[in-house]
């Protein structure tokens, strides 16, 4: 019952929000670097540093159905479209990481809820879920060919897909969360950087399930090795890369 309701719930925010994006999404490029990520999108060109590809391979796919009726101001309404999505995704996974934090605040994780309780925090997440889909920033983003929306929605999930391993019990299969929000910051690196940020809240749900004893200096130092590992990665795989590059051009 439970699961049927979380479900119901997080598909009814993401069903919401789509519907309100695409009765409010742009008719054309807006003023700024959206006009540039459009283009990007359809010719699959280079946009400004630091870059976004994963942005660009997704949107031309967009930009192509847009093309489809030979109207060129369809190609950015598709693009467009395709922020209103990720951000739809994005309330959808804030709707079911509210509904986790309620159940692990008010239960635990081995008791299951109450039917009173499943519609209570059903209720919760969505709440949260259309709260985040319309707040004035998420909305002015959730319209436009942005790398925000997806970003967003990139980040959202990296957090849910933790929580979801420190919802689930301590069992090894539950481990597969964690390499799947290791691997949603891995693809959110060609958005955006946000969500390379998420890292120090990822130490410390580490910390808080696989530790018993929990201290002020044990969370400082959990949230420490994740601003350790944000730092590696800019280090070694965003700028490393692109200096290990420019190293083998050269001595080419």
């Amino acid at each position: 019952m439970h699961q049927r309701i979380t479900n119901i719930a997080g598909w009814l925010v993401f069903s919401i929000s789509l519907i309100v994006y695409y009765f409010s999404v742009e008719s054309t490029g807006s003023l700024w670097d959206c006009g540039e990520f459009i283009l990007g999108a359809y010719k699959l060109q280079v946009v400004h540093p630091p870059g976004a590809p994963l942005f660009l391979l997704v949107g031309r796919l967009f930009a192509w159905i847009g093309s489809w009726g030979g109207n060129p101001e369809s190609i950015a309404v598709a693009v467009n479209m395709l922020s209103a999505i990720c951000t739809s995704f994005a309330a959808m996974f804030v709707c079911w990481t509210t509904m986790m934090l309620g159940k692990l605040t008010f239960l635990d994780r081995e008791t299951e809820p109450s039917t009173s309780d499943s519609y209570a925090l059903g209720g919760a997440g969505l709440v949260a879920g259309l709260t985040a889909a319309f707040c004035t920033s998420v909305w002015f983003s959730a319209v436009e060919g942005e790398v925000y929306a997806m970003s967003s929605m990139f980040t959202c999930m990296t957090i849910w897909a933790m929580l979801k391993w420190y919802y689930l019990p301590d069992e090894p299969e539950n481990d597969r969360w964690i390499l799947f929000a290791i691997f949603s910051t891995g693809l959110s690196i060609g958005v955006h950087l946000l969500s390379l940020l998420t890292f120090p809240a990822l130490a410390m749900f580490y910390y808080f399930k696989k530790y018993k004893e929990h201290t002020v200096k044990g969370t400082f130092f959990a949230s420490m090795v994740g601003v350790l590992f944000l730092g590696l990665t800019q280090a070694l795989i965003i700028n490393g890369i692109r200096n290990y590059g420019e190293i083998s051009i050269i001595c080419l």
